[in-house]
Parts: structure tokens; sequence; C-alpha cells
């Protein structure tokens, strides 16, 4: 599963990271006790606009955590689109570090046996799945379509030139895949319920969003990591 979590897994290194950025940007020096032990002071310094800069430097993406690298940055276009959610941005941190591994793109879940490789595909699933997996599997398609159309925009409409679906159908199989998985009790043993409910009702800015920061560390053409 994709969960929230991407600042419970940040790393000595990154707080070291964080505290040395920072430390050379505002009057006193901030204190990695500080930060490990007051969650409000870590995700308040995490908005520092020095560190995005910091992460998009040579020296910075090689000395920090995927999962910090991810959260920053996602912070930081989510907040232009008027998203102000940490949750919200933690998971999407989270989608984008998962779905880094291209295994990860095509399966629901470890312990399922489905490989996806097409929506379409997904959706005919849904028909014989039980209510854990057709959970399961409409999380994917949710992060699948956010994903592919937030990362991946121009692919989409060269695509979308030989037939191939638009982002406008991206946009809305993404968001009624976010608004079930919501309503389901597994969502809100997860606490991810209102992060669906967000990124059900906000898709298209979380869209436009990803497409901000695919410009910044994505060739702006590059396809997917898989064949289709």
């Amino acid at each position: 599963m994709v969960l929230a979590n991407c600042r419970a897994q940040f790393t000595a290194t990154d707080f070291d990271f964080i505290a040395r950025i920072l430390s050379r940007q505002i009057a006193k020096h901030v204190s990695l006790i500080e930060l490990l032990s007051d969650p409000e002071c870590r995700d308040e310094m995490l908005d520092h606009e020095a560190l995005p800069k910091a992460l998009l430097s040579q020296a910075g993406q090689v000395s920090v955590s995927q999962q910090l690298y991810f959260y920053v940055l996602a912070r930081t276009v989510l907040r232009r689109q008027n998203i102000e959610d940490r949750e919200l941005a933690d998971y999407i941190a989270s989608l984008l570090w998962q779905f880094s591994t291209t295994q990860r793109m095509h399966s629901p879940h470890e312990k399922l046996p489905h490989r996806f490789q097409y929506i379409v595909d997904m959706l005919e699933a849904l028909t014989n799945a039980s209510a854990a997996e057709a959970f399961l599997i409409r999380v994917h398609i949710g992060n699948y379509a956010l994903f592919l159309s937030g990362m991946f925009q121009a692919w989409i409409e060269r695509r979308q030139q030989r037939g191939a679906p638009d982002p406008s159908y991206y946009e809305e199989v993404g968001r009624s895949s976010f608004r079930l998985a919501a309503t389901h009790k597994l969502a809100y043993e997860l606490e991810l319920a209102e992060v669906y409910t967000q990124l059900a009702q906000g898709f298209r800015n979380a869209r436009l969003a990803l497409n901000e920061l695919a410009q910044t560390v994505w060739k702006p053409n590059q396809a997917p990591p898989f064949a289709l």
C-alpha cells in the first residue's frame, strides 16, 4: 500500500542535511534534537524555501533519502496549487517514491497476484474482485492515473494523437476511484479516507502540481519506465 508515511522514514542523514542547510539560512542554529523530537517544528522547517533549492542541486540529491527528496519537492509544488495539507503531500511523496520502482506500478498490493499495465485491465478485474481486493485495485487505479497524468503528461498527449485516452480520462477515472476508495472501511482503518477524499475532489490540482514537478526533475517528453 501507498501510505502517507515518508516523514516517518527520514534518516539521520536527512535530519543532518535539514539542519545544515537551514542553519545557513536562519539566524539561529537548527537543533537536530528539536527536529527529531518536535513534529510541528520539523514540519515548519520542511517548508523552508532553502530545502527544495538545495535538493535540486547535485550535492543535495546524493545526500538524502528518496522519502525526504520526494516529500519536500511534492510539498513545494502542491502548495503552489493551494494544496496545503501535509498528509496529502506525504501521500503523494510516498506514491512517487514507490512508483519509482517499476514493479510497484503494476501491482496493487504485494499479496495480490494481479499485475496490470492498462487501466482498462484494472477496471475489468473489479468485476470478480472481493470487497477488499476491489478497494486495493481502486486505490491503485487512482494512484496510477495520478502518476501517469502528473509525471508523463507530454507522453499522454502524444499517444492521444493516435487515439489513446486524453488527460481528462485519467482525471475522471482517478477522481472516481479515489472517491469510491474513500468510503471503504479499510480507508478509515488505514487513516487514508481524508487523503482519498481530497484526491477525489482536487485531482486536477494535484495533477497540475505533478506536471510542474515533472518539468523540474524529469525530461519533459520522457515515456514512463515500462513498455507499452
